[in-house]
């Protein structure tokens, strides 16, 4: 199934600098790619994985969505991204109502305040954007509705970029990710423990006093596996993956400086621009699963059991679904990308992250509308399935 010379593996460092020339391959040549070394099957045209991500009776997540983790032998923590309905569906009623459309427009005054505050420190016009501004935004907002103090954000946000990390060619995660993992979990049990004796108006306190309907429908805690778990997901999951869909907004507007015109001159334009930011250079690039019964795809047969990558990094740039998809176009209809993905795991906080992107975006090109950024100077972060930079050097012209 696999043609010489046409291989995806997520794993590797060169691929994840570029993965798109690779995605289109796959989508014209192999729509159902098997790659038999690393054990799993990659789904990239847009209709198969909008199909696979709605369907999740057939493509389960019940065994984590890295290939890491389906195919390690213990299964993953209690996260509610790691469940099935009905399972699945009962948590996260209970963690969605840290992010009512009620809940996170009032963070909008807020939102603003900090990164004007962030931008005002790069007065001279000059600065890295992720360490100076895009990494500190959804950190701070994220520490705030979990209950972590100001200033504990930079070791959240330190030890999430380490547990994410993964080295060249290598999906295992290395002992210094695990070690990360570990320290995070320690410090949001102790966050909990703190709020069961002194609770706050903070999301910590809510999931320490919340009840659930036990298997005979009779209420009880959360288990200490499950909060400790949900706080984990907010601090990394709600952190790092704005991070990067901000940096990556502040490069893909330096390579469009046309569409970058536009939005200085009509600054309404901007939620569509973050739709198609969304769309076009996604923090996500994969979703894993695993089969539950066999499933047959353009002639190949995925058998039940299988590791299935639902690649919506290629899925919202197939020439199927949208014209020119590689073209960063701000009159592009916005409402079909799978940047959130899709079905029963839609990114709980996606209202969030469209309000924290559209706010430091609009505020950056607002401060800095001519800017330029030093190519030579930009590190690439690594990890599984989310791409994104570490580094983005930029300076204003003139």
């Amino acid at each position: 199934m696999t043609r010489a010379g046409l291989t995806y593996d997520p794993s590797s460092y060169e691929t994840q600098a570029d993965p798109f020339p690779v995605y289109r391959r796959l989508q014209d040549e192999e729509p159902v790619h098997h790659n038999a070394e690393l054990g799993f099957w990659a789904l990239t045209r847009f209709d198969d994985v909008q199909a696979g991500l709605t369907d999740h009776e057939t493509f389960s997540s019940a065994r984590g969505n890295l290939i890491e983790m389906i195919q390690a032998p213990e299964p993953p923590p209690e996260m509610i991204i790691f469940l099935d309905p009905p399972r699945h569906d009962t948590l996260r009623k209970l963690v969605s109502k840290a992010f009512t459309p009620r809940r996170v427009a009032r963070l909008e005054d807020d939102i603003h305040t900090l990164a004007t505050g962030w931008l005002d420190e790069l007065s001279d016009g000059a600065g890295d954007v992720v360490a100076d501004f895009a990494g500190l935004l959804p950190m701070a907002v994220i520490a705030r509705l979990l209950g972590a103090p100001d200033a504990d954000q930079a070791w959240i946000r330190h030890n999430s970029d380490r547990m994410m990390h993964r080295e060249e060619g290598d999906l295992a995660r290395p002992a210094d990710a695990a070690e990360a993992g570990a320290q995070l979990w320690t410090y949001f049990s102790d966050l909990l423990d703190s709020r069961r004796k002194s609770p706050r108006d903070d999301l910590a306190s809510a999931l320490v006093e919340a009840t659930l309907p036990d298997e005979d429908g009779s209420p009880r805690r959360l288990t200490d596996v499950e909060s400790v778990s949900f706080c984990i997901l907010l601090g990394v999951a709600g952190n790092e993956t704005t991070t990067k869909l901000i940096t990556n907004g502040v490069l893909a507007l330096a390579d469009h400086p046309a569409e970058r015109a536009r939005l200085v001159a009509d600054p309404g334009l901007w939620p569509r621009a973050v739709e198609e930011l969304l769309r076009y250079d996604p923090p996500s690039h994969y979703q894993g699963r695993v089969t539950t019964r066999p499933v047959t795809c353009h002639g190949h047969e995925i058998p039940a059991g299988g590791t299935v990558l639902l690649i919506n990094g290629a899925a919202n740039r197939d020439p199927r679904a949208f014209d020119e998809p590689d073209a960063f176009r701000l009159d592009r209809p916005s409402d079909r990308h799978l940047a959130f993905g899709l079905g029963v795991h839609f990114c709980l906080g996606a209202s969030l992250a469209r309000l924290e992107t559209r706010i430091a975006l609009r505020e950056f090109l607002r401060r800095f509308p001519d800017y330029d950024v030093d190519r030579a100077g930009i590190e690439r972060a690594y990890s599984s399935n989310v791409r994104g930079l570490s580094k983005l050097p930029f300076t204003t012209k003139g």
